[in-house]
């Protein structure tokens, strides 16, 4: 004859009223899901919709873990708002938390607009958000440890944010429209213009010096 399985009880709670609601509100709550840490098995950027694994497992009356099934078609958060965006190309690995809504949001992902609950599942992990949360693995330059950053996790590509100023770290920084300094500008570095250059309203390209002969002697500086 097979063994019965452990019933799912805290025998704590029985021989009394209180007990007994106590063991009707855990089983309530068994069926409530929430917030647990997940891990991102795979990502569609433009869709922005993840494949995630929650990384609390659930336990049998036996204490035995049983891993909780793969979440598709999971939104991801991604900061943004009056038309800007701050977006991440999460990767499979990365870590987060999945985050249950209250009711089916199905119908609210087609249109993103008011709308009516398809079903009436409540506080289920198939109505969830990933939220991205980086955990571990990354490295604070030791020039940063009271600045804000946005960084690559080994800190080599990295924007620190200082109380009086502000300092772009990079091999390369690459700028894609025009580029507009008020203030001095210090470049310790070797300068290339391709295109020419205008100091002082003289393009360089083609300047000329005036009151000069030829021949071997240096010319003054230019002239407009």
């Amino acid at each position: 004859m097979s063994e019965q399985a452990k019933p799912s009880r805290d025998p704590a709670n029985d021989g009394s009223m209180v007990g007994m609601l106590q063991q009707v509100f855990d089983k309530l709550l068994q069926k409530i899901d929430d917030m647990l840490p997940a891990v991102v098995m795979s990502y569609d950027r433009d869709s922005n919709m993840a494949t995630v694994h929650p990384l609390v497992s659930v336990v049998t009356t036996e204490g035995e873990p049983v891993s909780r099934a793969q979440l598709t078609s999971v939104p991801a958060m991604q900061f943004g708002g009056g038309g800007f965006v701050l977006n991440f190309p999460l990767k499979a690995g990365d870590l987060g938390w999945i985050k249950a809504n209250d009711r089916d949001i199905s119908l609210y992902l087609q249109s993103f607009g008011e709308s009516m609950p398809n079903t009436k599942r409540k506080h289920s992990f198939e109505d969830g958000v990933f939220i991205p949360n980086v955990l571990r693995d990354f490295i604070i330059n030791a020039e940063d440890k009271e600045n804000a950053v946005l960084q690559s996790l080994d800190g080599s590509v990295r924007i620190s944010l200082f109380p009086d100023k502000i300092k772009l770290t990079a091999a390369t920084v690459e700028v894609d429209g025009n580029f507009k300094v008020t203030g001095t500008s210090e470049l310790a570095g070797q300068v290339t213009a391709t295109a020419g250059a205008t100091i002082a309203g003289i393009e360089f390209r083609t300047h000329k010096h005036t009151g000069v002969d030829t021949g071997t002697g240096t010319s003054g500086g230019p002239t407009s």
